[in-house]
C-alpha cells in the first residue's frame, strides 16, 4: 500500500512538472514571435521612412523650367533716348546681354564722336517656381560681368566707359510672364516701363509678349516674341 502511495505521488509530481515545462515553452515561444514581429513592423518603418525621403529628395532636386521652347530676346528700355539693356534669357534661367547708353554729345579731346556707356555681363537665374499657368518666381543666383583692361578707352574717336548691367545691378526677385498674363495683376511701375518699349497699356486685357520683372527695383524687361 506504502508502495502505491509513493508510485502515485511520484505520477503527480512528474506531470506537475511536465506542465510546468510545456507552459515555459510555449510562453518562449510567443515572446520570440513577438520579437520577430516587432523587428518586422520596424523594418517595414524602416523602409517606408527610406523611401519617402529619397521621393521628397527627388521632387526637391527636380528642375524647373521656364516655358519659353527657344531663347528670349527681351529688353529693358524707356522707349526713349538712346541706352538700353538686353538680355537672351534660356529655358533654363541661363542668360547673357549687355547695356549700352550713347551720349553723342559728351565729347572731348580724342574722342569727337561722343561717349558710350558699356557692359557685357552674363548670369543664372535659379529656383525657378511656376505660381499659376501664367506666372514663375525666380531668383537671381549669379550675374559677372565682362572685364576690360581699363574702365575707359577710346576707339575711331569714341569714349568707351565700363558701366553696370542697369535693370540687373540691383534685385534678387524676379517674375517672369508669358504673354497670357492679365494685365490688372501687374503692377503700374511695369506697366509703366512697358508702355514705353513695347506700348504697353493698362487698357488691354493681356500682356501679349513675355515679360521679366525685377521686383526689388520695379523694373521691367519685355520681348518682341508673343
Amino acid at each position: 500500500m506504502a508502495l502505491i502511495c509513493l508510485t502515485m505521488g511520484i505520477g503527480i509530481l512528474s506531470g506537475c512538472s511536465g506542465n510546468n515545462h510545456q507552459e515555459s515553452h510555449t510562453e518562449s515561444n510567443n515572446s520570440a514571435q513577438e520579437e520577430l514581429h516587432s523587428n518586422v513592423s520596424a523594418q517595414e518603418n524602416q523602409n517606408e521612412s527610406s523611401t519617402e525621403s529619397k521621393t521628397e529628395e527627388t521632387s526637391q532636386n527636380k528642375e524647373m523650367y521656364l516655358p519659353n521652347t527657344s531663347p528670349l530676346t527681351m529688353t529693358f528700355s524707356s522707349g526713349a533716348g538712346a541706352w538700353a539693356t538686353s538680355i537672351t534669357l534660356n529655358r533654363d534661367g541661363s542668360f547673357e546681354g549687355s547695356y549700352h547708353d550713347s551720349d553723342m554729345g559728351f565729347i572731348g579731346e580724342g574722342y569727337p564722336h561722343g561717349t558710350v556707356y558699356i557692359c557685357k555681363f552674363s548670369g543664372v537665374f535659379d529656383n525657378i517656381q511656376q505660381i499659376d499657368d501664367n506666372n514663375y518666381a525666380m531668383t537671381l543666383k549669379e550675374i559677372t560681368t565682362e572685364s576690360t583692361e581699363s574702365k575707359e578707352w577710346i576707339t575711331d574717336g569714341v569714349r568707351y566707359i565700363a558701366s553696370e548691367p542697369y535693370g540687373l545691378e540691383s534685385g534678387k526677385e524676379f517674375l517672369f510672364y508669358t504673354p497670357q498674363t492679365s494685365v490688372k495683376n501687374l503692377t503700374e511701375e511695369f506697366i509703366g516701363w512697358g508702355y514705353g518699349s513695347v506700348g504697353l497699356d493698362s487698357s488691354q486685357k493681356t500682356l501679349d509678349c513675355y515679360g521679366l520683372y525685377n521686383k526689388g527695383m520695379g523694373y521691367g524687361f519685355f520681348s518682341s516674341e508673343s
